[in-house]
């Protein structure tokens, strides 16, 4: 094939031949799953994931180590413990784990703490159940205080809100300040209910209820400037495939116009479908919430200003693409990877952002997981 430099220049359209984002070890976060039933130095495959593994806490250890000595800085810690117990003795678990990955790890690791197996339930919901089988709202952001709190007691560079309930938030932020942390928020304030995350599960899963629904772009962006407005410092969007909510955060941004008109929509226009069979009825929370914003629209503005933005690879599309892998070859499964992220790179179009992804440390290594 003839290299695209020898084109004459009335026979190509494109402009240059530089491209304005590349992906670096620097940009790339890796999730490292940590079980805390396993023996310290074990792993154990995760069967919904091919080539994907939760680890002892020494092991977990070793994992970062070696993500370090491929160019990778952040680590999300998702810490599990199948072994029945209160939530403060679970609490105080996870903790250590966390104190132990901050202690001996090198020297400018930045390990985020991701609190979902602390209140995940069988049917995909997350909270403290009430006795009544739905979630007991009030124990459930006491459980948010109470983790923040512990976590960045142990030096957590971040933790992660999980896009679940209204003011998770601002209960986090409640509990980091409760110890003089600086423990940095991240949230998946976008977080939707999107099939590609948990496909493989049994329906009864995938619909939580709690979640936003795909497509429904102006209650995302909506969410992510209530959370900025509560605390939030980074901006998550999981899926990082939604480019186009990314893109729709910056925009908002960047051009007040454009926020001023989301934020004095009512709730209820924006949420509102077409033709709705009944009136929407928006949580009290959320309307609060924006009241207070629309009262103070310069400290979101402010914060704003000072937002990072990362995006976030479901697992659902790690276990597609190690299918990809073994039906036509890794390279096509790199392909699509790096594409995908390079995709997410130009719609956050900011040279601090970061895609938090599984496959990080298989894809510096010149692999992809599960093949």
């Amino acid at each position: 094939m003839t290299p695209v430099r020898r084109l004459p220049s009335d026979a190509r359209r494109r402009i240059s031949d530089e491209p304005l984002h590349r992906v670096t070890p620097g940009r790339l976060v890796q999730p490292v799953d940590v079980d805390l039933a396993l023996p310290e130095h074990a792993r154990a495959a995760v069967d919904a994931l091919p080539g994907w593994y939760a680890h002892g806490r020494a092991a977990a250890v070793e994992r970062v180590r070696r993500g370090r000595r491929l160019g990778i800085e952040e680590f999300v810690v998702r810490i599990t413990d199948s072994r029945p117990g209160p939530w403060r003795d679970r609490i105080d678990a996870h903790a250590a784990a966390t104190a132990l990955l901050v202690r001996e790890t090198p020297p400018g690791t930045r390990c985020t703490v991701d609190p979902f197996a602390l209140a995940l339930n069988p049917d995909g919901s997350w909270g403290v159940r009430a006795h009544g089988g739905g979630i007991d709202v009030p124990a459930t952001y006491a459980l948010i205080q109470d983790t923040a709190a512990a976590v960045a007691t142990v030096g957590a560079h971040g933790i992660v809100t999980l896009g679940r309930l209204p003011r998770e938030v601002e209960y986090t932020r409640s509990g980091i300040a409760s110890v003089d942390g600086s423990t940095r928020i991240y949230s998946f304030s976008q977080n939707s209910e999107t099939s590609t995350a948990y496909v493989y599960l049994s329906p009864e899963h995938r619909d939580t209820g709690q979640k936003i629904l795909p497509g429904n772009l102006p209650e995302m962006t909506l969410w992510a400037l209530l959370d900025v407005f509560q605390g939030t410092q980074v901006s998550v969007t999981k899926p990082l495939e939604s480019f186009h909510v990314t893109l729709d955060l910056v925009r908002h941004i960047q051009h007040r116009e454009l926020l001023d008109r989301l934020l004095r929509t009512s709730i209820g226009r924006l949420v509102a479908p077409p033709r709705p069979a009944e009136p929407p009825q928006p949580p009290e929370d959320a309307l609060q919430l924006l009241d207070a914003l629309l009262a103070d629209l310069d400290t979101l503005v402010k914060r704003l200003g000072r937002l990072e933005l990362y995006g976030y690879t479901v697992s659902g599309s790690t276990r597609a693409l190690a299918h990809l892998a073994g039906a036509d070859g890794t390279a096509l499964a790199r392909a699509r990877l790096l594409e995908s992220w390079t995709n997410w790179l130009a719609a956050a179009d900011d040279p601090g952002s970061r895609i938090i992804d599984r496959n990080a440390i298989d894809y510096l290594a010149g692999g992809i997981l599960g093949a």
